[in-house]
């Protein structure tokens, strides 16, 4: 049976309920590229981005498979820091090769791996299919969780504001990317690994339906699901598609944030006001230059590129300042190489990078896991790589998600908090599935 790429996402999703812990998919949304892989034949789980040039050996030795996986923000840090690793909830590092995928982009579907595991994977998804279109005039999904809070109260993350600011007077850095922890009850503990899938795909339906994202992800994890709703690129490799014949490099960093207004010159006003704001330009560009910086390191002299002025790009709950910096990587360029030049993002750390994730690790008090690492394919034609901003982690206790944005100086304490409720509001909704009023 051949699926349409249109119908593909519900097929993936009645997929999860068996509960395969190889699940995974990397969701573009309709105009994006996704990738989606069900039956792993190896696994690599360890705290160590040494791992990557293994990794790449297989991967570039065969490279018709897919791999999917994550990177930990903390095994970033760890690595930049250059201390030993922290033990995680999750693996610091999971890959996964899978043989046999899909690739979708639009009504474009491509088959990659084994014959005989393509083969295979392509009736799980037709039996998938038919069972999707036979429930579709069935009740529809219900959102599993309660409200969404957060872990700091006002006067805590206000004072956290507040040490922040004083470290940028101090000159010590010019930008930190604060966070909090934000979490949710289930509504009704599901009893079992498939229930678990069950209510984290139907969580994530939702979720991709109201507030779609071109870097989305379900992935299954230990015990736990993974769900992504990020808008945002850490890295983009296409090889061959550079200068000369070279492999072209791209990131699209977000910096600058509104939450969407009610009523559509309001909301048009708002998405002005960011665009025309000087603190956030300001802090746009900070981080620009410093994904410039980044990638100059693997880079061609002088191919490293960025616009002058960012773009606005509006998604369902908020408006961001968005720009595509580039490069052609020179000859012989390696994966641990590469990922130690850019990882963590600049983004979602701040500058200068080092010191900043000092001061994040000092303040915030705890480890990220997945969120602000990284959410991997490597693919045939390169590799792509997400920042799992917006990201829920789902296991028994519920749903937790961290939100953060950028502090700089003239930065007012009760508007970034405002800012980091605002990126949660994808996951918080009421038992109708609609996002909660703002």
């Amino acid at each position: 049976m051949a699926i349409p790429g249109s119908a593909m996402a519900r097929a993936i999703l009645r997929l999860a309920g068996d509960a395969p812990r190889a699940f995974a998919w990397l969701d573009g949304g309709a105009q994006g590229r996704s990738f989606f892989g069900l039956e792993a034949d190896r696994e690599i789980e360890v705290d160590s981005l040494a791992a990557l040039a293994a990794i790449e050996a297989l991967w570039r030795a065969e490279p018709g498979y897919v791999w999917i996986g994550w990177i930990s923000y903390d095994l970033g840090v760890d690595a930049l820091l250059e201390r030993p690793a922290r033990a995680g909830s999750l693996p610091g590092l999971c890959f996964r090769r899978f043989r046999a995928a899909i690739e979708i982009e639009g009504e474009r579907v491509v088959w990659h791996g084994e014959a005989a595991a393509r083969g295979r994977l392509a009736a799980a998804l037709a039996a998938a299919h038919a069972a999707s279109t036979r429930e579709a005039q069935a009740e529809p999904c219900v959102w599993p969780f309660g409200h969404v809070s957060a872990a700091m109260s006002v006067e805590t993350y206000t004072a956290a504001v507040a040490w922040v600011l004083e470290k940028i007077a101090a000159g010590e850095t010019y930008q930190v990317n604060l966070s909090q922890r934000l979490s949710a009850r289930w509504l009704a503990e599901p009893c079992g690994a498939a229930a678990l899938a069950r209510a984290a795909a139907d969580a994530y339906s939702i979720v991709r339906a109201s507030t779609p994202a071109s870097m989305g992800a379900l992935l299954a994890a230990e015990r736990a699901w993974i769900l992504s709703n990020s808008p945002e690129t850490l890295i983009d490799v296409r090889f061959g598609g550079g200068a000369d014949g070279g492999d072209l490099a791209r990131t699209w960093p977000i910096k600058g944030t509104r939450p969407r207004a009610r009523g559509a010159a309001a909301d048009a006003a708002a998405g002005a006001a960011l665009l025309a704001s000087v603190k956030d330009r300001a802090e746009h560009l900070m981080i620009v230059d410093l994904l410039r910086n980044d990638l100059g390191a693997l880079a061609i002299p002088g191919s490293v590129s960025a616009p002058r002025t960012p773009t606005l790009v509006s998604l369902p709950t908020v408006h961001h300042l968005v720009s595509e910096v580039r490069c052609t990587l020179r000859p012989g360029w390696r994966l641990e190489s590469l990922w130690r030049a850019i990882f963590p993002g600049g983004s979602i750390t701040g500058a200068p990078k080092r010191r900043t994730v000092e001061l994040i690790e000092a303040v915030e008090g705890r480890t990220r896991g997945i969120y602000c690492g990284a959410i991997v394919a490597l693919e045939p034609g390169g590799l792509r790589a997400s920042i799992p901003i917006r990201t829920a982690m789902v296991d028994r206790g519920g749903l937790t998600l961290d939100c953060g944005g950028g502090v700089v100086a003239d930065s007012d304490p009760e508007e970034e908090r405002l800012e980091t409720l605002a990126k949660a509001r994808a996951f918080d909704r009421g038992p109708d599935g609609r996002v909660r009023a703002g």
